[in-house]
């Protein structure tokens, strides 16, 4: 029995947990009793901010400067002034947008009780342009770019990441097992990304009744997901995903795109939650990030669009925290094929990107998104990520990216299958041959007209083939440093009229330790070799069998004799 003189303190007790309890389920997202206020209030001053009047009395500088001073009392970091003028500058981000981003202050979405305390303080009137904001606004468009470049130039290490799950040193992946060819790819976008167009759910559905695709991603810009509390838009992405998903038929991932304009852009999936670069600026902190999510995987889209400072993905420096998490990088994107992506080199060889992040020891795949901006998800043109899945979930296809079993196709017909001793594209393999199968066909009338086998981003053999399947071989048995090999597969059709046939680029298989040497000749061995050099006809094969009999008998005729000797002295 509780003393009554205790009752009240628990009555009180019980009173505040209700009340902190209200205010966390309207922090994760449940709207307070006075939402409707405060959305009232931040509408008038939305309206207001994206009006053409204040346009023309605030430049947009002078505006991110002024959200910061109202909405954190400071002005804005250069991290923070760069990304937020870019986005005003580059999309249709609209002014009241950088209000939402700096009143959240760390990249997250502003809280009810921040738009609360702000209609407190704040009022439309205190919206107006002054030579203080314009000075530090001048000050910072002149030097945030140089001091964004110090800054990232100390190259300071990551805090260390929560360790992510250990995995085998060479693939687990039993040989010869068979797959099955699904088509799509993980790199497009809707209404939510305010510089795009289209419903979520309709962008799914879009993607899996007219672009005919067996998987399909949305990954909406992070930085355009990051607004008011009542939007969701995150959980809308999520929501759509998990709508539009029919296992079987057609599998849905969602993402996000993590959109650095000084660092370039990472698509990540599989995520609970997002960050932006306002959030986590440095690839150092978003790849922190991203360890502490390891069920997450992501890819680097278009590499060479953001490199106006020399930093883009710093240049695939190895991150070994999050190596088994960044599975692929794109190799085309929108209708710029293989020929931007791959054949032109890289920001400062003649390898490609791909080859530039493999030759660093990421282990990435070749991947495709349409990045789709408009309401043509999987019409824009044919290009796709195929994938070798056992079938078709969510789970499989998840499985299919983090294991590397992935090819870049600019033809949705074609199918192409690559190992090395049953092992399929994107095994990690040891001292294992080097020999390698590859088998392609179409559903289509073309055929293929070359097949070329790469040894570290090298052109190593090329063959010439014709017809509707196709099937060759290649080796490299000499050499034993560590290695990748890749196919590219060439058929007799130009489809997307760029002046280059259609191709195809596989996954790598990885091989780690020498080649195992050849066995030691045997009677067998050698009498096949001799069989070769008559012609097949077999005179060879005869006759290194009776000299091995007669080195057999004489053999035994030595025996015997000496046998005799050593009794006959002793």
């Amino acid at each position: 029995m509780f003393s009554s003189r205790f009752f009240p303190v628990g009555i009180c007790t019980l009173m505040l947990l209700s009340f902190w309890g209200a205010v966390a389920g309207a922090e994760e997202g449940r709207a307070p009793a006075d939402a409707d206020a405060i959305r009232a209030g931040i509408t008038r001053i939305v309206t207001l901010l994206d009006s053409p009047d204040y346009a023309k009395s605030t430049l947009g500088g002078e505006h991110v400067v002024l959200a910061y001073q109202l909405a954190q009392g400071r002005e804005p970091s250069p991290e923070e002034f760069l990304v937020l003028s870019g986005l005003y500058g580059e999309v249709t981000f609209r002014r009241s947008d950088i209000l939402a981003m700096a009143l959240g202050g760390t990249g997250n979405n502003p809280t009810w009780d921040q738009c609360r305390n702000f209609l407190n303080a704040k009022r439309e009137k205190d919206f107006q342009g002054s030579a203080e904001a314009r000075a530090i606004a001048a000050r910072l468009a002149q030097t945030c770019a140089s001091q964004v470049v110090a800054k990232l130039a100390m190259n300071v290490p990551y805090a260390p990441s929560p360790a992510p799950a250990a995995k085998a040193a060479l693939d687990p992946t039993l040989p010869n097992e068979l797959y099955n060819i699904y088509y799509g790819y993980l790199h497009a976008h809707s209404q939510l990304s305010l510089d795009a167009t289209g419903d979520p759910l309709y962008a799914y559905q879009y993607a899996r009744d007219m672009g005919h695709m067996d998987y399909f991603s949305l990954t909406d810009h992070a930085e355009f997901l990051v607004l008011w509390p009542w939007d969701h838009k995150w959980q809308q992405l999520k929501d759509a995903a998990a709508a539009a998903y029919e296992p079987g038929r057609f599998v849905t991932l969602w993402g996000f795109e993590w959109s650095n304009p000084v660092l370039g852009h990472i698509n990540v999936f599989n995520s609970e939650d997002m960050t932006s670069c306002l959030e986590n600026f440095g690839l150092p902190e978003f790849y922190h990030w991203l360890a502490g999510r390891p069920g997450s995987f992501g890819l680097f889209n278009h590499p060479g669009l953001y490199n106006a400072l020399g930093l883009e993905l710093a240049k695939l420096r190895l991150y070994d925290a999050v190596a088994d998490q960044m599975v692929g990088i794109e190799v085309a994107n929108t209708n710029d094929g293989f020929d931007r992506y791959y054949y032109s080199g890289s920001w400062d060889t003649d390898y490609s990107y791909w080859d530039e992040g493999n030759l660093k020891e990421w282990r990435l795949s070749p991947v495709i998104g349409q990045d789709n901006h408009h309401a043509d998800w999987g019409t824009m043109n044919t290009f796709r990520t195929a994938v070798l899945a056992k079938e078709l979930t969510r789970e499989a296809i998840i499985d299919a990216y983090e294991n590397r079993r992935c090819y870049a196709t600019e033809n949705s017909n074609l199918h192409l299958d690559f190992r090395s001793s049953g092992y399929p594209m994107g095994s990690r393999l040891g001292a294992m041959p080097r020999a390698f199968t590859v088998k392609a066909s179409t559903a289509a009338a073309e055929g293929f007209e070359q097949i070329r086998l790469f040894r570290d981003g090298l052109l190593l053999q090329t063959q010439t083939v014709s017809g509707n399947p196709v099937e060759v071989t290649f080796s490299d048995p000499a050499y034993s440093a560590n290695a990748y090999y890749y196919v590219i597969v060439t058929e007799t059709v130009d489809t997307d009229g760029n002046g280059r046939n259609d191709e195809a680029i596989s996954a790598p298989i990885w091989f780690e330790g020498a080649p195992p040497p050849p066995p030691p000749p045997s009677c067998g061995a050698l009498a096949l070799g001799l069989s070769g050099t008559t012609g097949g006809n077999g005179r060879g094969d005869w006759t290194l069998l009776l000299l091995c009999v007669t080195l057999l008998a004489g053999y035994g005729c030595f025996q015997r004799v000496a046998g005799r000797s050593s009794r006959a002295c002793s």
